[in-house]
């Protein structure tokens, strides 16, 4: 049984909005060795791949990625510190 696509990719493009959120409201030295930065491009990284490697197997690999990428940036929304003003 294959997972389309279509299901898989809105996964990772949320993902990607929260860690981007992060990312911005954070305002580390950093940024670029910054964790949410790492997500936000293996978010990107893995939509390619959904795209270009059909299959099965990889379908079922690339949801259960996408929903614990999406966990994890859930989790570390969650986690974020509070802003500063």
């Amino acid at each position: 049984m294959k997972i389309p696509g279509g299901v898989i990719v809105p996964l990772y493009i949320v993902s990607f909005i929260l860690c981007g959120f992060q990312y911005y409201r954070i305002n580390y030295d950093r940024r670029l060795l910054n964790l949410q930065f790492g997500m936000m491009l293996g978010a990107i990284v893995l939509m390619l791949a959904v795209v270009f490697f059909t299959g099965p197997l990889f379908s079922w690999v690339f949801f259960l990625l996408g929903l614990s990428w999406l966990g994890l940036s859930i989790y570390l929304l969650r986690r974020m510190p509070p802003s500063r003003t």
